[in-house]
């Protein structure tokens, strides 16, 4: 662990300060990137870190591809979940690992999201089916089939998975470029469409559907109408790379994942997360200033920098202790 610079702790107050001066609401944000998972709060502190990549001389190598961070979340338990390409694990608030599914190429996991009777589901990229996972991952409970683009690698055939109150499934179809709702049987229900790669989408308390995709966010009702839309051009403070991850509070703000996959410039890295108003004012954001000496993030082999591409996140509201 290393202390932040003068600069760093600077920037950090700032963030705090303007996180009161816009009255956001407090807490921290668990947050699932390719070199593993941490909790951060509005002021830049990490209350938890578990990370998957090796270090030489306090900087991170490249990310191994199996154990490649998609997705996770905080478990009503205290404990985690995580899924990466390759595995589905549960780890204890100390890192621990409490039980593992894993799988090997051509099979690709990425997703993770929990049940309520305890199991969880992960979708099998290769087979092209969501596994119900159960007995701590010994056992696959169900099998429901969700066919795609048969010509895509199983790499290109879906990102991030999620439950709505009504028991269905909303699920990212990478190379279709689109947003599925099955129910527990496979029966597609709905379908929406987006420019370019999807990432996540979830059911909002009122009904309509809230879908991340490569250049921005899309808030659609249940007949596909557009009701709020933010696209990268938008935000002018910052560049977002891709729009990963988010959470709608009760107010209408959202809270957004800028993930940093493939950058080349490290202006474009320099905000990691980051809130907008209804009308599309920034009114908080988490810069990667904030990682420093804490979450390592990952060698790009190809450029040479640091990336830590958070896809997931989960609100979780003021930290439990």
């Amino acid at each position: 662990m290393h202390f932040l610079s003068l600069i760093g702790a600077s920037a950090l107050l700032s963030i705090s300060l303007a996180a009161q001066e816009t009255q956001v609401m407090p807490g921290s944000v668990l947050i699932a990137s390719a070199d593993g998972l941490s909790v951060f709060d509005r002021t830049g502190a990490m209350s938890f870190g578990q990370f998957f990549v090796s270090m030489n001389e306090d900087k991170p190598g490249a990310a191994v591809w199996s154990d490649m961070i998609y997705d996770g979340c905080r478990l009503a338990s205290g404990n985690y979940l995580a899924s990466s390409h390759e595995w589905v694990r549960e780890l204890t608030n100390k890192g621990a690992v409490v039980w593992e599914y894993r799988v090997q190429k051509p099979v690709e996991l990425k997703t993770c999201i929990p049940l309520p009777n305890g199991d969880v589901m992960t979708v099998d990229a290769e087979k092209m089916e969501m596994l119900q996972l159960t007995d701590q991952g010994r056992r696959i409970a169900k099998r429901i089939p969700v066919p795609t683009d048969v010509k895509a690698s199983p790499h290109n055939r879906y990102n991030l998975l999620r439950r709505t109150e009504a028991g269905t499934f909303l699920l990212a179809l990478r190379a279709e470029k689109a947003f599925i709702e099955i129910n527990e049987s496979g029966k597609e229900l709905w379908r929406h469409p987006v420019p370019d790669l999807p990432v996540v989408a979830e059911r909002l308390a009122n009904g309509n559907t809230l879908m991340s995709w490569r250049g921005g966010l899309l808030e659609v009702n249940p007949d596909h109408e557009l009701v709020w839309e933010l696209k990268a051009a938008d935000i002018e403070d910052f560049k977002v790379l891709i729009f990963g991850g988010f959470h709608r509070f009760e107010n209408g703000n959202t809270l957004i994942a800028n993930s940093d996959w493939h950058y080349h410039d490290a202006k474009e890295a320099a905000v990691q997360l980051f809130e907008v108003t209804r009308d599309k004012k920034v009114v908080w954001k988490l810069g990667v200033e904030a990682f420093a000496g804490r979450k390592p993030g990952s060698l790009e082999p190809k450029t040479g920098n640091i990336e830590h591409r958070i896809i997931g996140i989960q609100w979780l509201g003021e930290d439990r202790k």
